[in-house]
């Protein structure tokens, strides 16, 4: 790793350090030794290592590490990143391979962070919108870190285990934890996905107060984007059940009552308003007419909602 955090200590005492001449190069390195004497936490092989990345690229990447979001990921702070998007099309793109390439390390144990501190959002950011970061090698280390908290779900669930499981660890029934696979790669977490859902479903014959557990690891994975078109359709019909597992003594209202009550509520808002300009344009005569079409079309609403 790049230790960057480094830096900070040289541009406080020289805020306006130019990485291009050898002059403040050679500052950075007398502050950090200086502070080295002082701070045992400030290692004199880090600032070796510093000032050899400086001597090699000098000031190449400021115009990246200008970037909040990047500067976050590089110098390995305790952070949460957010979606703001980087906008590199003046940079080239051998610039932005020699960038990875030289802080590979500072990015894979950024992601590594986050994967210990649940941050499935700064993750989620990360290969939406600074994908250009995440090299083959550091991609395949969190595929596999993701994969192995994928299996504990499966080998809890599989050895009655669930209910401390998703009490200890509550990535296993976090909507934004299964989002987040979808956007790292929804092809190769879908077996993962299918998995959890199997053996949720070999366990449902349970208590209740156990299956409200295995609902909501279930209610959660109904939010994986699928790739495959049998998964998805496997998810979105699961997801009500869950939330009857969750909630087994309140009704849960059906999608179809609920989009016909949205229906009523629509028409009569835009009768409303036709009522409103007729008075204001003063065809009173012709709201009688409207409010009994209303009244009627509310009724055959209902009476179709009370016959499923």
């Amino acid at each position: 790793m790049i230790p960057l955090n480094l830096l900070d200590l040289a541009q406080k005492q020289f805020p306006n350090l130019n990485f291009d001449l050898d002059d403040d190069i050679i500052k950075v390195e007398k502050i950090l030794k200086a502070e080295a004497k002082l701070n045992p936490e400030v290692k004199v092989n880090d600032i070796e290592n510093l000032i050899s990345f400086l001597r090699t690229y000098r000031s190449k990447f400021i115009p990246i590490l200008k970037n909040k979001n990047i500067n976050i990921i590089v110098t390995g702070k305790q952070a949460t990143i957010n979606f703001a998007r980087f906008d590199h099309e003046n940079i080239p793109t051998e610039t932005l391979q020699e960038f990875e390439q030289a802080f590979s390390g500072n990015i894979s144990e950024y992601l590594k962070q986050c994967i210990r501190n649940n941050k499935w959002n700064s993750l989620r950011s990360i290969f939406i919108n600074y994908s250009f970061l995440v090299g083959d090698a550091t991609r395949d280390e969190v595929y596999q870190n993701l994969k192995l908290k994928n299996q504990s779900i499966i080998s809890a669930i599989y050895n009655n285990q669930y209910v401390g499981y998703v009490q200890l660890n509550p990535y296993s029934a976090d909507i934004q934890y299964y989002s987040m696979l979808s956007t790292v790669d929804q092809h190769f977490f879908d077996d993962d996905i299918l998995a959890i859902n199997n053996i949720i479903c070999e366990k449902q014959k349970n208590t209740v107060q156990n299956k409200i557990f295995l609902g909501k690891i279930l209610y959660a994975a109904s939010y994986f984007n699928a790739y495959t078109d049998s998964l998805k359709e496997t998810l979105e019909n699961n997801q009500q059940i869950a939330l009857q597992w969750v909630y087994p003594n309140e009704p849960i209202s059906n999608s179809d009552s609920t989009s016909s009550t949205t229906m009523t509520v629509i028409i009569i808002a835009i009768v409303v308003v036709v009522i409103i300009i007729a008075i204001a344009s003063g065809a009173t005569g012709s709201i009688t007419p409207i409010i009994l079409v209303v009244g009627l079309i509310a009724r055959l609403i209902n009476a179709l909602n009370n016959k499923k």
